[in-house]
């Protein structure tokens, strides 16, 4: 999945990984220690799921590409979650790509590849509406109640 984002990709970067902004467009439940190696944990939070999804980051490269295996413990396997950010210009392209279901059975894959991607597209357009709203000087704004 692509979304376009009107600012450079640096500050997309500082969105998309700084612990300040990772809970407006991300949720409160979402910890990412910034490196290579770094731990990731998405905390349950009442939704389907129902259990905390953990990683590690594998790839930091600031601000083009950012790379996390993610799994729960009733994954057949982890998945990998690989985003990219290329300048276009004007702007930012983020591209977004989850992949590593095949280690779940059909039916299973089918399930949580749909709600992952329902997932990033309602985050991307979070993410989106953040930059967007944040965008003439970078600071964050005042903490709101946000939807998890």
């Amino acid at each position: 999945m692509k979304t376009d984002l009107p600012v450079a990709p640096a500050r997309v970067w500082d969105v998309l990984t700084g612990a300040r902004h990772i809970e407006a467009w991300w949720g409160r439940h979402v910890a990412l220690t910034q490196r290579a190696g770094g731990g990731v944990l998405i905390r349950a939070d009442g939704s389907d799921r129902g259990r905390d999804i953990r990683g590690r980051v594998l790839r930091w490269s600031p601000p083009s590409a950012l790379e996390l295996a993610l799994a729960d413990e009733a994954w057949a396997s982890q998945t990998r979650v690989n985003i990219r950010l290329e300048s276009t210009g004007d702007g930012t392209r983020l591209l977004l790509d989850h992949v590593g279901w095949d280690g779940h059975d059909d039916t299973a894959r089918h399930q949580i590849m749909v709600a992952w991607d329902r997932d990033w597209t309602s985050r991307l357009a979070r993410l989106r509406a953040y930059i967007t709203r944040t965008s003439d000087g970078g600071a964050a704004p005042a903490p709101q109640a946000v939807a998890s």
